[in-house]
């Protein structure tokens, strides 16, 4: 199972699970999105008499917000725990095409030239 989430999933794999989990989401929730919870959060921890921020946060439920601590923790289990501990090793020919785009150094891309 690791060995599969380790691994880059083709695009028609990805693509049509994205797409069925959205809306899946919106119709079990109704609001959704990553900028609903500082709205959620600000409601929470800033008191203020703006009207926007004056609702029951807690009635909306509070999956909004564990939708985003589980996009952060999953972003610190993939990059501690499923990053490949080689460097990125960029083809010969993928240099040339981008020297000819004008992109001289591959430094801040975490790449390695591939020597033949």
């Amino acid at each position: 199972m690791l060995e599969l989430l380790s691994e880059p999933w083709p695009w028609y794999v990805g693509g049509p699970l994205v797409g069925l989990i959205v809306p899946l989401l919106l119709w079990a929730g109704g609001e959704f999105g990553v900028s609903e919870n500082l709205r959620h959060l600000c409601a929470a921890l800033l008191p203020t008499r703006n009207e926007f921020f004056r609702y029951d946060w807690k009635a909306k439920g509070l999956w909004n917000l564990t939708l985003a601590l589980g996009i952060v923790m999953g972003g610190a289990i993939a990059g501690t725990f499923l990053a490949a501990p080689d460097p990125l090793v960029v083809s010969d020919a993928t240099t040339a095409a981008l020297g000819a785009m004008g992109i001289t150094t591959l430094e801040g891309l975490n790449a390695q030239q591939r020597r033949r």
